[in-house]
């Protein structure tokens, strides 16, 4: 280039000086938008991006479900499956349907009692894989995917997996709020799986699976809105399921036979006027609504618990134990 800028025509060019030579002054930040009577701008164009999640009940969801599915991908697929969690990401569902490629294996799901539906995708190189492994091939490397569809076999098959990976799903929902999840349909293309308005919001979790050569992605796409009836339980923190303590149960159980209870059995009833209570003298005999060989109900602080027959025992009165009420009918 021969031609060699001046001075005045880099700066023009940079925009780092006005024409009288003076650097220009800094650019004061947009006025805040004032609130008016506790009202909040919303902007419905960017929901998304305004939504703050921190679900701490997801990271126990997602880390007990990553371990369940290596440990049944393993077992099923007879080799070293290794699964990672990617971190959740919020986004509408029309930039998410942009991301699955065509084809996918997608499968929409039913997690009763939430309302809504959710995606479970895996992706086609991972589904050809699995397929490879599952006919026998001990050999499996990169497919070639574009232009082609899933075989009836090969969706058979991959439905085996999802079936499977469903039960661990399940179990890792169990200690934050158990749901009970149905296969609804399997789909290939994305548009064909709308489970909500292409501006809600929905949460994205990925599962990154690798075996041996080969790796994929099982991503799990829930609806925002499915979540609302139980935020107040994923944003609790939550620790999962504790294994048994022995020595702790054994503590437990000695402290629960300390406790002192006040055990009372009613031999009858009987009912008397004012007048007959005035006259009643050492001696007379007042008629109970039992009879002698009739069992008797003992109450443990005022409750219902034991039935069984009255008598003595090392010279002490007692209850022969002949039932547990565990119910109002079984008194």
């Amino acid at each position: 280039m021969s031609q060699v800028l001046t001075q005045e025509e880099i700066d023009a060019l940079l925009g780092g000086l006005k024409d009288d030579g003076e650097a220009p002054p800094p650019e004061e930040a947009a006025p805040a938008v004032e609130e008016e009577d506790g009202v909040v701008p919303y902007d419905f164009a960017n929901a998304a991006k305004q939504t703050h999640v921190k679900f701490p009940a997801f990271d126990v969801i997602n880390d007990q479900f990553s371990r369940g599915m290596r440990t049944t991908l393993s077992s099923i697929l007879r080799i070293m499956v290794d699964s990672t969690v990617v971190p959740l990401e919020v986004i509408t569902f029309k930039d998410f349907l942009r991301r699955v490629p065509v084809p996918s294996s997608l499968h929409v799901l039913k997690m009763d009692p939430l309302r809504g539906h959710s995606l479970m995708i895996i992706d086609s190189q991972l589904v050809f894989c699995i397929v490879e492994i599952f006919l026998g091939s001990s050999k499996f490397g990169q497919v070639r995917i574009e232009g082609r569809e899933f075989t009836s076999i090969e969706r058979r098959l991959i439905r085996r997996i999802v079936d499977s990976l469903l039960t661990d799903l399940e179990r890792a929902w169990r200690p934050v709020y158990p749901v009970t999840i149905e296969y609804v349909r399997g789909e290939i293309n994305p548009q064909f799986a709308k489970v909500v308005q292409d501006d809600d919001t929905v949460i994205i979790t990925k599962y990154q699976l690798d075996l041996e050569e080969i790796s994929g992605m099982i991503t799990l796409c829930i609806p925002l809105s499915m979540l609302q009836p139980i935020k107040s339980k994923l944003e609790k923190s939550f620790q999962g399921e504790d294994t048994e303590d022995p020595a702790w149960r054994q503590r437990l159980l000695h402290n629960l036979r300390l406790i002192p209870l006040e055990l009372r059995v009613a031999l009858g009833e009987a009912q008397i006027t004012g007048s007959e209570l005035l006259d009643l003298s050492e001696g007379d005999i007042i008629q109970l609504d039992t009879n002698v060989d009739d069992m008797l109900i003992g109450e443990i602080n005022g409750q219902p618990k034991l039935v069984g027959y009255p008598g003595l025992y090392k010279g002490n009165r007692a209850l022969r134990i002949e039932n547990i009420i565990k119910t109002p009918d079984e008194i």
